[in-house]
């Protein structure tokens, strides 16, 4: 029964808003995006997962209720530090999925229900203070509605993928391979290395694997090998369920909606089945579903984690105080959130040279980085701790790729 929990719990964590922005990006920039997908996409998530699950099993400190685990790996400082970046590494998340969810509601509300004059700003500060507003709540609330949320949305992302079917038309395919083959190599070189950041950031669910972790040192949970079954037999359910659903959309799609997709930031869900059909209507709705409950999921051990640093910092260990730290951190990361939706910069982009990397970091990097450094973990390293290692350089190369372009 632990078992199956916990797989559905990384399933429906991981296949979920990030997902909706795959089909965009494969379909704007073209097949061969897919085969990458279809190559490398077990190896950067499969393999770090499992590899950051193994570290995490062998720490010999106490679990850390406010993410991520790595305290027996670290020196008090060095354990700061590593919450602190975590902290940084995740926050642009939540930022992505903020501005995809306005923006959805905006389309949703504007094209889709002809509703006249919607105002985007008035629209951002609902939607920015409700989501807060259950942050404030607390992590019993949150986690509450992601059980509820998490997978009923990867459910429903699958019937999307199966609706599609009768619409698929490989044309759609060779048309957009044909306009790939005319593009220079150094154009798809590109594409592939770009688009390295969005598959790992699509295929993460970093931050639930401590808590997975601190649940299978438990006695008699099976330990560090039945973890490793758990995350899997589940990934091997995610690879399945996000390759059919991308393949689904570009077959049922040209390429041109893709790409009007992604010149008006929107996901995938926001521009799926043209204008009168029923899917038209329903998926806009699962994609608001989606981008709410996952940015839950990373607002609330980001805002959790920072307020416990900021009351260490400031030596404070009393209840009534750090309840007010922790609602001074919400509403700044909700006047900070609320300018940057207004901005409303392309979450793309900012998935690809922002957020990919970052979390590349927290995912691949410091994993391999105790693997190497630390004597306890000498045993780890093998043939999937190099292709992590690899894998997270190649990943955060994107961003360094990204800046000598411009």
């Amino acid at each position: 029964m632990q078992d199956s929990i916990w797989m559905m719990g990384v399933y429906g964590a991981t296949v979920g808003a990030g997902t909706l922005f795959l089909p965009v990006e494969v379909g704007a920039r073209g097949p061969h995006i897919f085969m990458l997908l279809l190559i490398l996409g077990l190896p950067l998530s499969l393999l770090p997962h499992v590899v950051i699950c193994r570290v995490l099993m062998r720490d010999s400190a106490a679990p850390d209720q406010t993410l991520p685990m790595f305290g027996g790996f670290f020196g008090r400082k060095g354990r700061e530090r590593v919450k602190l970046f975590f902290c940084v590494a995740h926050y642009p998340v939540t930022l992505v999925y903020a501005v995809s969810l306005v923006n959805a509601l905006c389309h949703l509300l504007t094209v889709r229900l002809h509703i006249p004059g919607v105002n985007r700003w008035s629209l951002t500060l609902l939607v920015l203070a409700l989501l807060h507003l259950v942050l404030l709540k607390g992590r019993d609330r949150v986690v509450k509605t992601m059980s509820v949320l998490a997978l009923p949305f990867a459910a429903a992302l699958l019937l999307v993928a199966a609706w599609q079917i009768p619409d698929w038309d490989m044309k759609n395919l060779t048309n957009a391979w044909q306009q790939t083959t005319q593009s220079g190599g150094s154009l798809r070189l590109a594409d592939i290395w770009l688009t390295l950041p969005l598959i790992s950031f699509s295929l993460c669910c970093a931050p639930l694997i401590p808590a997975l972790a601190s649940g299978y040192r438990e006695p008699h949970a099976g330990g560090e090998v039945q973890a490793v079954r758990v995350i899997r037999v589940a990934y091997a359910l995610i690879f399945i369920s996000i390759t059919f659903f991308v393949l689904s959309c570009i077959l049922s799609m040209p390429a041109d909606v893709f790409v009007a997709a992604k010149s008006n930031n929107l996901n995938v869900l926001s521009v799926i089945g043209g204008d009168r059909s029923v899917l038209s209507w329903l998926a806009p709705f699962i994609a608001i579903i989606g981008m709410s409950k996952s940015f839950l999921g990373i607002s609330m051990p980001v805002a959790e984690t920072f307020s416990a640093l900021s009351a260490n910092v400031i030596d404070c260990q009393i209840a009534d105080a750090s309840k007010r730290i922790k609602t001074a951190v919400i509403a700044i990361m909700f006047c900070t959130t609320t300018g940057i939706v207004w901005i409303n910069p392309d979450v793309i982009n900012l998935i690809e040279t922002v957020c990919g990397p970052l979390i590349a970091v927290f995912l691949f990097l410091i994993p391999s980085y105790l693997l190497f450094r630390r004597q306890k973990l000498k045993q780890l390293r093998n043939v999937a701790a190099f292709i992590s290692l690899t894998s997270g350089i190649a990943t955060l190369s994107a961003l360094i790729f990204a800046m000598l372009q411009k």
